[in-house]
């Protein structure tokens, strides 16, 4: 038998960082679980979908005599936490497959699975491995997952790239109509050289858990897995296999053709243009004059929107069609009041970067051939 006692307080925090991968419905009843360990004063909760893994870590006031293992159902775990009243004391005692789970005048009986049934990712051996705060790395993966597809048939695209070379992490995400680059100095990494892609479900709870803090946090991985270690959680994820496409030649060089634009005016300009544009495509008109760009969209029913903004451009015209939530997913990233726009024709990709913001930002939008 095995009993502890634990604050609902300290529960609830790992408990929801793991709740991220635990499913109710899954073709494996043990997936739907969690794994408790129980080691000293330290509490370990782990949740699994067999792509990702997540431990949240707990700490207990009073050490328990023997390392000890068990399982919860993790949904039906956490939504009694919640439940409880603040700063409640839970009790929870293991017996024979059951978990009684008490607190005042409240008592919970659930069911427990084996531990040997439990999925481990195993002890993986490091190639590479780097130090980065959470804010850093946070700022990094929101500026370009954006650009990751949803359900590619390329499988090596449904995912955010991590490449580290020359004292740089860089990451990088496209779906080939767009792409999205972002990386910063790091003298942790010198030249050592990796690229490794995480998927979609891997980047998603990363984010997740990511705060906008100077906390440090440890970065590693293989060839199969990325870990993520901080000072409550630690993140493994399976990695994509496959080579991810050069993207210096995705990336279209800067023509000699650039314009500034005031990023809120062109976002709402957008938003308005885009109501009356074809549901199907969202597509808008880019006709770009001398500091003036004129902003069309049409649909089936004949109805039509243009928008015209002043603009900081002396040059030919410029005439494309882009997709309006692409443009916009953009200009929600960027954080400086107007954006470049460089460009060689209307048929070539354009690139767009902050205006007096980073340097190391740089998105490229394809234009939606007629």
């Amino acid at each position: 038998m095995v009993k502890i006692t634990i604050k609902r307080e300290s529960l609830l925090k790992p408990m929801q960082l793991v709740a991220g991968v635990v499913e109710r419905r899954q073709t494996l009843p043990i997936l739907s679980h969690i794994l408790v360990t129980l080691q000293d004063k330290d509490l370990t909760f782990i949740g699994t979908d067999l792509e990702v893994e997540l431990c949240g870590l707990a700490h207990m006031e009073q050490a328990i005599e023997k390392p000890t293992e068990v399982t919860l159902p993790g949904k039906k775990f956490l939504d009694i936490c919640r439940a409880l009243p603040e700063n409640s004391l839970l009790e929870l005692t293991e017996d024979r497959g059951r978990i009684t789970v008490s607190s005042g005048k409240s008592r919970f009986v659930l069911t427990s699975l084996p531990t040997r049934d439990f999925p481990r990712t195993p002890i993986q051996e490091k190639a590479l491995e780097f130090v980065i705060t959470q804010g850093a790395l946070r700022k990094l993966i929101e500026k370009t997952s954006f650009a990751i597809p949803q359900q590619d048939v390329r499988q090596y695209l449904n995912g955010l790239l991590i490449e580290v070379k020359d004292g740089l992490i860089q990451v990088l995400a496209t779906d080939g109509h767009r792409l999205a680059m972002n990386s910063i100095s790091s003298s942790v990494v010198d030249n050592s050289f990796a690229q490794v892609i995480i998927p979609r479900k891997g980047v998603v709870e990363l984010l997740r858990l990511l705060e906008t803090s100077d906390e440090e946090i440890t970065v590693s991985f293989n060839n199969n897995f990325v870990r993520v270690k901080g000072k409550d959680f630690i993140l493994t994820s399976k990695l994509i296999s496959g080579k991810f496409p050069n993207y210096n030649k995705i990336i279209p060089k800067r023509g000699d053709k650039r314009a500034e634009i005031n990023c809120n005016e062109l976002k709402q300009a957008l938003t308005r243009v885009g109501i009356l544009s074809n549901e199907l495509f969202r597509s808008a008109r880019f006709q770009l004059h001398s500091n003036t760009l004129m902003l069309t969209t049409n649909n089936p029913d004949q109805e039509e929107a243009a928008e015209e903004l002043a603009v900081d451009y002396q040059g030919e015209s410029l005439n494309a069609i882009f997709n309006i939530n692409y443009f916009v997913d953009i200009l929600n990233i960027v954080e400086t009041e107007k954006i470049s726009i460089s460009f060689k024709d209307g048929e070539s990709g354009v690139v767009i970067e902050e205006v007096n913001g980073s340097t190391n930002c740089l998105y490229v939008l394809m234009p939606i051939r007629q």
